[in-house]
């Protein structure tokens, strides 16, 4: 199967869009890691007020971090618009 230049799913010229939930945890950070090494584009979404030391690290590795309300549908699924993977690493939802 062969994909035009400029259809819907050429990604040739941009690297995926990785939506990773879950990127300041410990399986989440090595993920996130795997992924901008490999050339990702990493969204990554973490909670309001944040501060863990990961969200700095994956900022200056070049991650977009992105501040999401889990318990809002519709603020996750704006944070997930246009990717092309969405992965969650969350270890559950208070």
């Amino acid at each position: 199967m062969t994909q035009e230049a400029g259809s819907k799913h050429d990604t040739s010229n941009s690297p995926a869009t990785i939506v990773l939930a879950g990127a300041t945890g410990d399986l989440g950070f090595r993920i996130a890691q795997a992924l901008l090494g490999r050339g990702a584009a990493v969204r990554a979404l973490v909670r309001p007020g944040n501060t863990k030391p990961a969200v700095a690290k994956l900022r200056e590795q070049g991650a977009a971090i992105i501040e999401v309300d889990f318990s809002d549908a519709a603020a996750l699924t704006l944070a997930c618009a246009g990717a092309t993977c969405v992965v969650s690493a969350l270890s559950g939802l208070r």
